[in-house]
């Protein structure tokens, strides 16, 4: 366990500026897989008297360009800095600035012979605090731009109508319960067909709770077990919640029962299957469960 372990390590960049900060009217860094610069995103320091800056949010295993430009009063450019670098690893770790636990659910191996796909499904603490930098970032970087909130379970809990990151997005609240996998089957199968929809309109799709543990854990599970995650992996990505500094092993909750209830749910050693049989029984259709998994399951790494 640790304390901000949920926050990617990212490249980080330094340079030394070309103009007195009076003259800069931004700093830009451009980043892409191309060498060219096609498909970029940008990343903008908060400061115009920035001197260093941390890339993050990167697929992992990819080869990236960057560049970061001093944009003057004028409108004349400086080049500060430019290189290439490659990403390692497996799980997409997010950092959106004002909320936490946020990652992608791509890159999982599966039982179908493909990963995961990255940059659709996202899963997360609560959105309520992002900032203008988390919001450039996480909405208009990654293009999340609908949001399914949990909460509501407890006294304390807001109960939003909208999201608190503006009108451009598509929120729902569907209040669940974790671990409740029987009583609270007709809410998850409500929760999976409205995240069905947003992807059938192109758009990527966050789900959270309050801290991003527990009653988001189970929506995760239920989701990626129906992509055909193993049950090693299952856990692992369960436990990775606790990397933002809960220090409680998720096994002494109730998730340690899911997987046993589970499996109870189809043939034995047939592990998706099982999950498919539970979403079918809870009311999704297995036309949209099969586009589920012609969506998110990378079927290009075959």
């Amino acid at each position: 366990y640790g304390c901000g372990l949920d926050r990617p390590a990212g490249k980080e960049l330094s340079w030394t500026p070309a103009a007195t900060p009076d003259n800069i009217a931004e700093i830009r860094i451009t980043v892409s897989e191309h060498s060219d610069f096609s498909d970029s995103l940008t990343h903008m320091p908060s400061s115009v008297k920035a001197n260093s800056y941390t890339i993050a949010n990167l697929l992992p295993d990819r080869t990236y360009y960057y560049k970061a430009e001093e944009i003057h009063t004028d409108s004349t450019t400086a080049l500060l800095a430019q290189g290439v670098f490659r990403t390692v690893g497996q799980v997409r770790m997010i950092r959106v600035l004002g909320a936490h636990n946020v990652r992608d659910i791509g890159g999982w191996p599966t039982s179908f012979g493909v990963p995961v796909k990255y940059g659709r499904l996202f899963r997360s603490a609560h959105l309520d605090d992002v900032t203008a930098e988390g919001y450039h970032d996480f909405v208009e970087n990654m293009n999340v731009t609908a949001e399914l909130d949990l909460r509501g379970l407890f006294r304390k809990e807001p109960h939003l109508k909208a999201s608190r990151m503006g009108d451009k997005i598509d929120f729902v609240r569907i209040v669940a319960d974790s671990y409740a996998l029987s009583s609270n089957r007709l809410i998850y199968a409500q929760a999976l067909n409205w995240i069905i929809s947003k992807l059938r309109e192109g758009k990527n799709v966050d789900w959270h709770c309050g801290v991003g543990c527990d009653r988001c854990g189970t929506l995760s599970f239920l989701i990626e077990g129906v992509l055909g995650v193993s049950e090693a992996d299952l856990c692992r990505d369960y436990e990775l919640s606790c990397f933002r500094g809960h220090k409680r092993y998720r096994g002494h909750v109730g998730f340690r029962k899911l997987l046993p209830w589970m499996k109870n749910q189809g043939p034995e050693g047939d592990i998706a299957q099982c999950f498919y049989n539970y979403w079918v029984e809870s009311g999704v259709s297995e036309t949209d469960l099969q586009y589920l998994r012609n969506e998110m399951l990378d079927w290009s790494k075959k």
